[in-house]
């Protein structure tokens, strides 16, 4: 399923692999304070055990954390409809085979995300016990499976002596310790911010949907970009000096993903305006505003109607709009239509 638009549970860039209620309870509201949108781009693989305490947890972090995703052991007691599509049943086989816990968290993570996870799963029985530190393999098995766009790996710990008894295990893996471990509860190496850095480094920009929430982290990566215009029908990538419109609507018309315009172009502001609109919801961008901007100076009347008129038509033009079913005409004012999904990117701060 695509993560542009789902319609159910989805990939996300940030997985987090806990089996402890409580240090889930903990992680989300870390990731909450550094930054209130960071849990609706995570999804929770929760390994504790079935039960009511589960169950209530689940619906407690569905319910406080709008947009996060949880997949766990399913229990008694039903959710609510908003709060019961973003969650999961896992497999009971996550909990007993290798191959499918790693082949169910890296079917929830997107390429060149982040996977959080602890490292002392005690839930997993095909770990031993005491040889708990194993679970890198998991996570290096997991990076394996998105090889063309592996996912970075943190592991979290609450022991002192980590460097000691599993270090080598760490750099044999391809981790290092100093880097990739964060001990749980430090206040000299918080979680939260460190999580936050790789994902901004990941994701820089963030793609804004007409009618849909929450923003979408995405890489400069051209996998997002082909991901995206090939969900949207009309999508601007805003640049510092250049605006490259894509989408369903341009590749469609001429087999090509997007069409590069200069920024300051009366074509690509216009594009600006009726996207902006699109994503507010608003009445549409007043043919008087367009005429200011694309008329003669001194234009009025039948010069200044024509002059909106020509330009509306590129417009149109441009996405294959010959029916006027995209592009329309609303009064004195145009607007994009509401069956198209609209999308923007603006330029990486």
């Amino acid at each position: 399923m695509s993560w542009v638009r789902p319609s159910g549970f989805a990939p996300r860039c940030l997985v987090i692999v806990e089996d402890h209620l409580h240090h889930v309870t903990e992680i989300l509201a870390a990731l909450a304070a550094a930054d209130p949108g960071l849990p609706a781009w995570a999804t929770v693989v929760c390994l504790d055990a079935p039960g009511p305490d589960t169950t209530a947890a689940v619906r407690s972090w569905l319910e406080i954390y709008r947009g996060l995703q949880v997949a766990s052991a399913p229990g008694e007691g039903g959710l609510s409809a908003e709060p019961a599509a973003r969650w999961q049943a896992l497999d009971p086989a996550v909990f007993t085979s290798a191959s499918r816990f790693c082949s169910t968290v890296g079917g929830l993570l997107r390429p060149g995300g982040l996977l959080l996870q602890d490292i002392q799963l005690s839930t997993l029985r095909f770990i031993s016990e005491e040889r708990w530190w194993e679970s890198i393999v998991l996570a290096n098995a997991v990076r394996g499976q998105l090889s063309d766009r592996p996912p970075s790996c943190l592991f979290l710990s609450n022991k002192r002596s980590y460097e000691v008894t599993f270090g080598g295990d760490l750099l044999d893996a391809g981790f290092d310790p100093r880097r990739d471990v964060l001990p749980k509860n430090d206040p000299d190496r918080p979680v939260a911010p460190v999580v936050r850095g790789v994902l901004t480094r990941a994701f820089p920009r963030l793609l804004r949907i007409a009618g849909v929430e929450n923003a979408i982290p995405v890489s400069d990566h051209e996998g997002d970009r082909r991901e995206i215009e090939a969900e949207l029908d009309l999508v601007l990538w805003c640049g510092e000096a250049t605006l490259d419109l894509g989408g369903r609507l341009l590749s469609e018309k001429n087999d090509r993903p997007r069409l590069t315009l200069r920024a300051d172009s009366q074509e690509a502001v216009s594009w600006r305006a009726l996207v902006d609109d699109r994503l507010a919801s608003g009445p549409g961008v007043p043919g008087a505003t367009i005429g200011r901007r694309v008329a003669p100076a001194e234009a009025a009347g039948a010069e200044l109607t024509n002059s909106i008129a020509r330009h509306i038509h590129e417009l149109r033009q441009r996405i294959g709009d010959r029916d006027r079913t995209a592009l329309l005409t609303m009064g004195r004012a145009y607007r994009l239509a509401e069956r198209l999904g609209v999308g923007l990117v603006p330029r990486t701060v």
